[in-house]
């Protein structure tokens, strides 16, 4: 499931591919999707996207704004030949071709009024952004004050924090060495900073070797850029122990236990 890194250079390929550009043809190919209102793309040009949490957004020269949400396996990528597993594809005047792929079928796309957007996150919950706005301890452990769960779980709150996902979250508390399970109120204010740091470095890595025009996930190979994440009972980078996996919260965690004792 693609989480910040991924949805942002998602949102910065269509920006690439599509700023300037009329839509001249939209096919909708999954009954799943909203045609009537899809087709309203068809003539509008694009000013810009961007990303919100783990949403794409593209935004419509006249106030209007496409929103993307890829869920477990969605992904636009270019198809000039018309070859791609589709479920949309989107044809410009300029002869760009860009699909929406989603063998799962869960994504999902809305067109909006640009100046509901903030009612639309608002309504699914969305909390602020962890990047690229600098982001120290202190704003971490505001953000999460009050819940008495596992770290682990609380990072992963959309409510608290928004884009933060299985990945992150294991490989960020592994760079900070923070115990998965540690609750959230017995965290001081170093370990807080050590996260803030590693939430960065999780993300600022991700987006330098993953950055192209089609990501690769978790399913497809991409474990290699991950440090522990998929990688139950080979040794850790650091002190070569085991790396071991448990379940917090019906997710996979990923870490060392020697490097947190």
């Amino acid at each position: 499931m693609p989480e910040l890194p991924e949805v942002e250079i998602m949102a910065r390929n269509l920006d690439r591919w599509l700023s300037g550009h009329t839509i001249e043809t939209v096919e909708v190919l999954d009954e799943k999707m909203d045609e009537a209102g899809l087709l309203a793309l068809i003539g509008t040009q694009v000013q810009g996207a961007r990303r919100r949490a783990k949403y794409a957004v593209v935004d419509l020269v006249g106030g209007t704004s496409l929103v993307l949400h890829y869920r477990m396996t969605g992904k636009t990528v270019l198809d000039p030949q018309g070859i791609r597993r589709a479920r949309v594809r989107l044809r410009t005047r300029r002869g760009v071709v860009v699909a929406f792929e989603d063998h799962r079928r869960f994504g999902e796309l809305w067109l909006l009024p640009t100046d509901r957007l903030d009612e639309f996150f608002g309504g699914k919950r969305i909390g602020p952004e962890p990047w690229p706005q600098p982001r120290d301890g202190a704003w971490w452990s505001e953000q999460l004050r009050g819940l008495r769960g596992p770290i682990k779980s609380a990072l992963m709150r959309q409510d608290r924090v928004g884009g933060i996902g299985n990945i992150i979250a294991s490989e960020a508390l592994y760079l900070a060495r923070v115990d998965p399970r540690s609750r959230v109120p017995a965290l001081a204010l170093d370990d807080w900073e050590r996260i803030a740091k590693g939430v960065r470095q999780v993300i600022d890595r991700t987006l330098s070797e993953e950055s192209g025009d089609e990501i690769a996930y978790v399913n497809q190979g991409g474990e290699g850029t991950f440090l522990v994440y998929g990688h139950s009972g080979e040794p850790c980078p650091r002190c070569k122990e085991a790396i071991e996996r448990i379940v917090q919260s019906g997710r996979s965690t990923f870490y060392c236990p020697v490097c947190v004792s």
